[in-house]
């Protein structure tokens, strides 16, 4: 690093650094409690309403956090961290570059007191090559697998093209692109053939093709943390489920006592989330490309462009145009797998309370649930259930949330540990000098990415407390020894930074 660091951002640092290091030593994970007897009904208000300064009124949250989510310590603690970032931001312009040497900047950032707590980035294997990382690769043996699809014209894409329509700070550059990919059929492996964007239509002879992967990358992790993780996962689908899970299934209902240990929580991290890293200098503005109001115009157009079928891998394969053997897809495969375990799980947790479908439709709770579900999801749950009332449709909408809160939310959050921090092979933001992030900026990358890693209530446990009598607990139990099963499986495998084990999963979502 050719420039010395001010004393004022040292200090600056070493505030912000000790507050995420208490956050990660003292968040521990608490049992998820049964619900409540006399749950009072949430409301839906825009996010405008709820959170003054985040001028998003498209999408709605609930009016409140419910009781038993939130301590009075955390919230108070939590409007100090909002106070002091606007007194004492964790960015100063004008700060020097990281180091030329990423492992050098990150031993810089992820000092020894991170990694006595948790262990510090691993390398995925498709970053050991010299160079920029293979987009075939990244298109199936990486979490970026989620944004291939066929186009119109039956090709194999990325498609990142309306990220050019929201406003990015001068100096950056623009993220709008195309990847084409070619079918290499002896070998069953994709080739990134083709990049259209700002740079012009570069093939993979053309001498600008490392720059056309950087803004490529860069745009996979820009949407894949904002679009993807906290617009899908947190707030077009999580948000919805807690409200209308709370409002209309009673507490001894059994749809409810399925549901609760996964949506248990998700109000108080979608508020915190959104005050914390949407307002106005916050990590979202921060730390990516684009301008505030650019930020909160992706939210807007993204959120209604939200698919329910993305919840079941399957679905979102089929719904992306795949072929389904043409190529090796090992995290689809991976994930399906999760899925199908969660599917097992809710089939028979279904089963064993209604005989036949007709005793579903009957149901007024469950059918009020699912309606509720069908107005404030975008794009509605017919995706999922194909407008059918069964006990299948049912089981399958129930593990689709089962593996939203808990696959998902790992997959395109907690996994970017491993990816996002390597910014040599995966930019958050592109200087068109050709310059390097800012230490400041890359500091707050880490420490938001090494807070996400905070201990949570885990999937893989003894969940038959919230069953209301001998056969659904008989249920609960068979589903920890399913996920103990796959585990098992799972973690004898060689490592990859994409893979998922069940030991990795939360239960839900909570911040």
């Amino acid at each position: 690093m050719s420039q010395r660091l001010p004393l004022t951002w040292i200090l600056r640092r070493t505030v912000w650094n000790s507050i995420s290091l208490l956050i990660f030593r003292f968040k521990k994970a608490e049992k998820i409690p049964l619900p409540p007897h006399d749950p009072q009904p949430l409301r839906l208000v825009p996010v405008a309403k709820r959170i003054p300064g985040v001028e998003v009124w498209d999408i709605e949250m609930a009016d409140r956090i419910p009781p038993g989510e939130s301590s009075k310590v955390m919230q108070a603690s939590f409007s100090f961290r909002i106070w002091l970032g606007q007194v004492l931001s964790p960015v100063t312009p004008g700060l020097p570059q990281i180091d030329s040497d990423i492992n050098a900047a990150m031993r810089a950032a992820c000092r020894p007191a991170y990694r006595k707590l948790y262990p510090p980035p691993a390398l995925p294997d498709v970053f050991c090559h010299a160079g920029l990382p293979d987009l075939g690769e990244m298109a199936t043996d990486s979490p970026y697998a989620c944004f291939l699809q066929k186009n119109d014209a039956g090709e194999l894409v990325w498609d990142f093209t309306d990220l050019d329509d929201h406003e990015i700070y001068p100096g950056l550059r623009p993220l709008g692109c195309q990847v084409y990919f070619d079918l290499d059929k002896p070998a069953r492996k994709l080739r990134a053939a083709r990049i259209d964007c700002v740079l012009g239509s570069i093939s993979a002879q053309d001498g600008r093709w490392n720059e056309a992967v950087r803004t490529a990358m860069c745009a996979a992790s820009t949407c894949i943390s904002l679009v993807n993780h906290f617009g899908g996962v947190h707030l077009a689908c999580g948000g919805p489920l807690s409200v209308a899970t709370r409002n209309h299934l009673y507490r001894d209902h059994p749809l409810c006592r399925l549901m609760w240990p996964h949506m248990f929580g998700t109000q108080n991290s979608n508020y915190l989330v959104a005050k914390g890293q949407m307002l106005r200098g916050g990590d979202f503005e921060t730390v990516f490309s684009f301008t505030h109001e650019g930020m909160i115009d992706l939210f807007q157009r993204s959120y209604n462009s939200y698919r329910a079928s993305v919840m079941v891998p399957d679905l979102d394969w089929r719904d992306r145009g795949l072929p389904l053997d043409d190529f090796d897809t090992p995290v689809q495969d991976n994930l399906r797998v999760l899925y199908d375990v969660m599917h097992a799980h809710t089939t028979r947790y279904i089963n064993a309370y209604y005989a036949t479908d007709r005793d579903v439709q009957w149901d007024e709770t469950v059918m009020a649930w699912l309606t509720a579900l069908n107005d404030h999801i975008p794009g509605g749950i017919d995706g999922v259930t194909k407008g059918e009332v069964t006990r299948a449709s049912l089981a399958t909408l129930c593990a689709g949330f089962i593996y939203m809160a808990s696959v998902q939310h790992e997959a395109l959050g907690t996994c970017m540990w491993n990816y996002q921090m390597w910014v040599d092979k995966n930019p958050v933001r592109i200087h068109t000098s050709g310059k390097r992030i800012p230490v400041d900026v890359y500091q707050r990358l880490l420490n938001a990415n090494f807070n996400l890693n905070v201990d949570r209530a885990k999937l893989m446990q003894d969940l038959s407390y919230f069953a209301l009598d001998d056969q659904g607990a008989e249920v609960f139990r068979l589903f920890l020894h399913d996920l103990q099963t796959l585990d098992r499986v799972l973690e004898a495998e060689p490592y990859a930074a994409w893979r998922i084990t069940p030991r990795m999963l939360e239960a839900n979502i909570n911040a």
